[in-house]
């Protein structure tokens, strides 16, 4: 039966939107998208808290999302320091990051981009993945993206994911949402897709909802992570078929933007104990 936890959002609104989730004891766990908490505003007063709360009690979980693992950037040297004085702050249970990249040349930051599974595109992997593991001292784990170029991009990333991680046993973030916005995106089942993937890696799995986008002037859809939506009905469906086939799998992990929240979100929280409930977690 896994913990089911929430990953933590700077905003008050989303402060004001679980504070009874938190009162109630519903919280099993956290996780902190560090590098987040690196930029001009630093982490308010109320979430620090949080943090120190948890990291007490060992149930402190640390998430990356600007590393760009899949290139090679200067800007990566800087992020690999600032990891490490985070981690000697507080205790973080493990560590983790996206498989793609977002920096290439004069472009620092943009969304997590796919690359195809060839032989070059492991050898970076593993050497950045490595990069990591040496400064948090185990081994880390790496997300699943939303984002394929191709139907071939969708179908091969649970044997990239397996080829980047095998040499220095790492591990999987199953994000639910991102498999079902490949699966929506190219007309996929969601289910043939985890066929491809090394469910005996998958330690965690993240489960959001996100949004619709069409390119200018086309009729055709693509389904976004941007975590601001309720989660929907074929994630939901998902997570069961997951947890039964993911032996190693002892965390779940709730997104959603605080942004998008209002101050009493109760279907939010509706998706939150639902997913409890699919857990086995009380309510």
């Amino acid at each position: 039966m896994p913990s089911v936890g929430l990953s933590l959002m700077p905003e008050p609104a989303f402060a004001a939107a679980t504070l009874p989730l938190f009162a109630d004891g519903l919280v099993d766990h956290v996780e902190w998208s560090v590098d987040v908490g690196w930029g001009r505003a630093g982490v308010p007063d109320w979430l620090a808290g949080v943090l120190d709360d948890y990291a007490e009690q060992g149930l402190l979980d640390a998430h990356g999302v600007s590393f760009s693992l899949l290139s090679l950037h200067p800007r990566q040297e800087a992020w690999l320091q600032r990891l490490e004085v985070e981690l000697a702050r507080r205790p973080y249970r493990r560590v983790s990051e996206h498989l793609g990249f977002m920096s290439a040349g004069p472009v620092l930051r943009s969304s997590p981009l796919p690359m195809p599974h060839h032989p070059d595109v492991v050898a970076r992997g593993v050497k950045q993945a490595a990069r990591i593991a040496e400064v948090v001292g185990a081994p880390v784990g790496l997300e699943n993206l939303a984002t394929s170029l191709s139907v071939r991009d969708a179908l091969d990333q649970g044997a990239l994911l397996f080829d980047v991680l095998a040499p220095g046993e790492g591990w999987i973030v199953l994000d639910l949402h991102n498999l079902h916005c490949q699966a929506a995106t190219f007309g996929l089942d969601a289910v043939a897709l985890l066929d491809g993937y090394p469910l005996e890696r998958v330690r965690e799995v993240h489960v959001s909802g996100g949004s619709w986008w069409s390119p200018e002037g086309s009729q055709r859809q693509v389904r976004r992570d941007t975590h601001d939506g309720p989660v929907p009905d074929e994630v939901l469906d998902l997570l069961p078929v997951v947890l039964a086939r993911c032996p190693a799998l002892d965390g779940v992990v709730v997104e959603r933007i605080g942004q998008s929240l209002g101050r009493d979100d109760k279907e939010f929280r509706a998706d939150y104990l639902r997913v409890r409930e699919l857990c086995g977690r009380p309510t």
